[in-house]
């Protein structure tokens, strides 16, 4: 493996951390969880009424089905700098991937990644 190899490896790193703080990955697990803790009180209760029960089911059922679609759409979304840099390696991005596929290319960069984090945590904190 070249330094070009690694600097492909640093900017998918970057480049995917940086989408993964910014894109609303967090606000629609939460939104799911938060979701699934009200349909599971509203089952326990005994003060609600088997009617009302089955008519907010489904409801939720969608709100979690809905969030779960768009966070994986997001989780897409975030990787797909990851695949595009693929374009400039050496066999293409089929190459490429396999190379990701690597354990010492997957610990570079999650190393890479989890260190740009950080970084970028501190420095934006001040």
């Amino acid at each position: 493996m070249n330094a070009l190899h690694w600097l492909r490896l640093a900017i998918a790193a970057v480049v995917a951390s940086e989408l993964f703080l910014r894109l609303p990955l967090l606000a629609e697990i939460r939104r799911a969880t938060g979701t699934a803790s009200k349909a599971q009180a509203l089952l326990k209760s005994k003060r609600i009424s088997d009617n009302w029960k089955e008519r907010m089911l489904p409801y939720y059922a969608l709100v979690i089905g809905r969030s779960s679609v768009f966070f994986f759409l997001l989780l897409c979304l975030a990787l797909v700098p990851v695949v595009l840099i693929g374009l400039t390696h050496p066999g293409g991005v089929v190459s490429w991937l396999a190379a990701l596929m690597q354990p010492l290319n997957l610990i570079g960069l999650c190393v890479l990644s989890v260190g740009y984090m950080v970084v970028r945590s501190r420095f934006t904190r001040g």
